[in-house]
């Protein structure tokens, strides 16, 4: 960037694994997700593949009824979708539509959904903090080389808001390489890795920071 050019626009929230740079979230899909359980579910589903509503519930203490009112929920707006080549008359399977979902700022934004996505990204923070304290507690049942290969780390910086855009993008840029590399589950040697890229200022703004474009 040449010195004098405007700053770029800050990156486009994304939240969790959904932090797969997919489709935006509807008014509608968000609304639709703005739930506990539902989140539970579509993350469940996200994570270990296709499911029933009863193996669902055993998972998260419901009954299939309940699960499956849920999922209907999901489905109604495109966050899931029955996996029909898998599942019979008798047990259907769902899924996670493919391609994953991000949320924008709009939305995070806007007074009609402000709460909502307030909601969503805190119930996946609590999710990841959950994941990081069991990768925490059971680490030592895996391989002295995958846990060398793992990272948590904090740092520090002191940047401009370019600085801190550039830097977003280049961790979403490199996430996005080796997602194009990736092997499928049951290849050997294979598995669910979670990456947590967190930018954010901390700290009260500088002075003279304004959302009014005119000021």
């Amino acid at each position: 960037m040449t010195s004098g050019s405007p700053p770029p626009p800050p990156p486009r929230h994304q939240a969790d694994r959904a932090t797969e740079r997919g489709r935006p979230l509807t008014p509608e899909m968000l609304k639709a997700m703005a739930h506990p359980l539902r989140l539970q579910l579509l993350e469940l589903l996200e994570t270990h593949g296709a499911a029933t509503a009863s193996s669902l519930g055993r998972e998260v203490d419901e009954s299939s009824g309940t699960t499956s009112y849920h999922l209907r929920r999901l489905a109604d707006v495109g966050l899931i979708e029955e996996a029909t080549d898998i599942g019979t008359a008798r047990d259907r399977y769902w899924r996670s539509t493919p391609g994953g979902w991000s949320l924008e700022r709009e939305l995070m934004d806007a007074p009609g959904t402000r709460s909502e996505a307030r909601m969503v990204v805190e119930e996946l923070s609590r999710s990841r903090h959950q994941r990081l304290m069991t990768w925490q507690r059971d680490q030592e049942r895996w391989p002295a080389a995958w846990r060398d290969a793992t990272m948590i780390a904090n740092s520090r910086l002191n940047l401009t808001l370019e600085q801190t855009a550039a830097l977003t993008t280049r961790l979403l840029e490199v996430v996005e390489e080796f997602r194009a590399q990736q092997h499928d589950i049951g290849t050997a040697g294979t598995v669910r890795v979670m990456v947590l890229n967190d930018v954010f200022p901390t700290g009260p703004p500088p002075d003279g920071i304004s959302d009014d474009p005119g000021e």
